[in-house]
């Protein structure tokens, strides 16, 4: 009786750990995956594309979000601007709850606004308390539906556009932030200044007439 009992018992656990594999397996298939985010700002069908990968809260990426901004006007009629999203969550406490608004704003067609006020208030939010108190104010300010934002935050989805374009970034050889591609090749340490992205694309796009 003593053996039966002690049979029935590891069948079970037996039968436990693989009902565990399996839906783990089948959980994994079903989760979201992502070929990374499509964020894009000036001539869509430039042969010129200047990729931008960002940390919201990443210092050097606010020095240099008003050039880059800058340089987005003035090229936008000629070049074509993607911007990707690479938090650094072990530096950064609070880029990815950042990114992850950002990517919720998206979904309501309001990325680059909702990228715009987050870097510029990044002074202020990055010392909060309760950051996403500033996020919601953004988006209230960009009128965004608040129930579709916050369900689009706690989407997996979005969790697999981060990852992706993490990965996207690891795969070109890229470590940190910001992290400027040209045409799918990395830019080494571009200078700070307006004039300097320009020469860039003014020799990128001479090029891409010639071809």
């Amino acid at each position: 009786m003593q053996n039966k009992s002690i049979i029935i018992i590891i069948s079970i656990l037996i039968l436990s750990f693989i009902g565990a594999v399996v839906y783990g397996k089948i959980s994994e298939q079903q989760a979201p995956k992502s070929s990374g985010s499509n964020h894009i700002y000036g001539k869509t069908d430039s042969k010129v594309t200047l990729t931008e990968f960002v940390d919201f809260q990443c210092e050097a990426c606010y020095s240099y979000y008003p050039i880059v901004k800058e340089v987005k006007e003035k090229y936008k009629d000629k070049v074509k601007f993607q911007i990707k999203i690479f938090p650094i969550s072990s530096s950064h406490q609070y880029s990815r709850m950042a990114t992850k608004y950002a990517e919720a704003a998206s979904v309501q067609g309001k990325f680059i606004e909702m990228h715009d006020k987050i870097f510029e208030g990044q002074k202020e939010w990055e010392t909060a308390e309760k950051p996403q108190v500033y996020f919601e104010t953004y988006a209230k300010e960009l009128n965004l539906n608040m129930d579709q934002l916050k369900t689009d935050i706690a989407n997996k989805f979005v969790d697999s556009i981060i990852e992706a374009d993490m990965n996207e970034l690891r795969s070109l050889g890229g470590k940190g932030t910001p992290t400027f591609v040209l045409n799918g090749k990395l830019i080494d340490n571009p200078e700070q200044s307006t004039e300097a992205f320009s020469k860039i694309l003014d020799d990128a796009l001479e090029q891409a007439d010639t071809k």
